[in-house]
């Protein structure tokens, strides 16, 4: 009889604990809907025509996943229950959100901000050039100042980078998990490099449609006080690689 039940029990657990596995992967998996794979390896990070932009050099970084969409109102007000944009629609990117607002979202979402190196290896999609595009401006790739009609846009209007992420230029700004520091790319590691742990300002990038289309390039940093909110101010999420499960 006992041995009858000890057999029952195991049973039981190894049930339990593999639909418990099948949810978790369910839930991991789930997280992926609308990512796209940034595979591991180097690029080239920087340029050396700006001084906090300085060195131009090779960083290598693990692979993770990106959003392959600006977090929308729609997904932002499911997840957080509030939409604090000034130019309201479900399929606009969120905006007027600070950056603590930011990081909880892609928290609760089961991701992360990026770093600064992921959101520029992503954006690049493994070009060289001003723009991830190329040379020159185009503006079938990024809503900018001369385009927009001074305000934000649908996400995924504009064509895609090589990755398939779109808006990486223009639309609103992305807030990143790093602190800004001038002086950071003199100083980083190459390898899955990480910002300075304190700090007033925090990072943004890809530009937005408040600025000029030269301003779009794909460099570019600016920073604010992490409190900050304005209505081009937005963000996307990541999420490791090494954390999901896939058949």
């Amino acid at each position: 009889m006992k041995t009858y039940f000890f057999l029952f029990l195991l049973i039981y657990y190894v049930s339990f604990s593999k639909v418990s596995l099948q949810a978790s992967f369910a839930s991991e998996n789930a997280a992926l809907i609308g990512m796209v794979l940034v595979p591991k390896g180097l690029y080239i990070s920087g340029s050396n025509k700006y001084n906090d932009e300085r060195p131009s050099r090779q960083i290598y970084l693990d692979a993770f996943y990106v959003d392959k969409f600006e977090v929308t109102q729609k997904e932002f007000k499911k997840i957080m229950n509030f939409n604090p944009s000034e130019f309201r629609g479900k399929n606009l990117p969120v905006e007027r959100v600070d950056w603590y607002q930011a990081r909880d979202y892609c928290n609760k979402s089961g991701k992360r901000l990026p770093t600064e190196a992921e959101w520029e290896k992503s954006a690049r999609s493994g070009s060289e050039s001003k723009y991830y595009w190329g040379e020159e401006v185009d503006d079938s790739y990024a809503w900018h100042w001369d385009n927009s009609d001074r305000k934000t846009r649908s996400v995924g209007e504009k064509r895609p980078n090589k990755l398939g992420l779109y808006d990486t230029a223009g639309n609103v700004w992305e807030w990143t998990a790093d602190w800004y520091d001038q002086n950071y790319y003199q100083n980083r590691s190459s390898k899955n490099p990480k910002s300075i742990f304190n700090g007033k300002h925090r990072v943004l990038r890809g530009g937005s449609f408040m600025d000029k289309a030269e301003g779009l390039r794909v460099t570019r940093r600016n920073w604010d006080l992490p409190s900050a909110k304005f209505k081009n101010f937005g963000f996307r999420c990541v999420k490791n690689k090494n954390n999901i499960s896939i058949d």
